[in-house]
């Protein structure tokens, strides 16, 4: 009997044992399954940090874009003051050199009749001839005056009277000449107008 209880009782054993490989490979496969989300959440967590990445990405590429465009727009409005700046300079410095200018154009149209032909007299006038060649390099202009029609953004109307022949507001003579650095009035034409 003992033996037959032995049998009885290792079939039992048996039985449990293939009942606990049964549970174990029943969890194993359930636990896979545990595994496969968690892969899968992983995978979606994954994917989700990818997205987020991109986007960030995106944005940052849109600031460089803009700090660069900011950077550009910096530069090329510093070197429009500064070429403001350097005009600027030029015609404080060009303002204060118009009326000796001025006194060489007097002296030019006073000059004697013998003098013409003297040294100094042409030394003087060419003086004269190369601060007019700067002046024109520079790109300072005269403002036409005599035949011209009045202009109050080009003259300063000194004196007016009746002439023949000419018409109403009229330049009839130019007192003092003016003088304009790209489309900017250096100096007003002082000048006598027809009535």
């Amino acid at each position: 009997m003992k033996e037959k209880d032995k049998k009885a009782k290792g079939k039992k054993e048996d039985q449990l044992d293939s009942r606990r490989s049964l549970s174990d490979e029943a969890k194993a496969w359930a636990g896979g399954n545990d595994k496969k989300e968690v892969r899968n959440e992983n995978i979606e967590a994954e994917h989700d940090k990818g997205q987020t990445l991109a986007m960030e990405n995106v944005a940052l590429k849109k600031m460089l874009q803009r700090a660069q465009a900011d950077f550009i727009n910096y530069r090329q409005r510093a070197e429009r003051e500064k070429s403001e700046m350097v005009d600027y300079g030029k015609l404080e410095t060009i303002k204060e050199l118009l009326p000796v200018f001025d006194n060489f154009e007097r002296a030019r149209n006073h000059f004697p009749k013998e003098l013409e032909k003297n040294d100094w007299a042409q030394g003087m006038l060419a003086v004269e001839k190369q601060f007019v060649q700067k002046m024109e390099e520079m790109g300072i202009k005269r403002i036409p005056t005599v035949g011209e029609q009045f202009d109050p953004n080009l003259h300063e109307a000194i004196h007016m009277e009746p002439a023949k022949g000419k018409k109403s507001n009229e330049i009839t003579c130019e007192y003092e000449p003016g003088y304009i650095y790209k489309d900017k009035v250096l100096r007003y034409a002082k000048v006598k107008l027809a009535k």
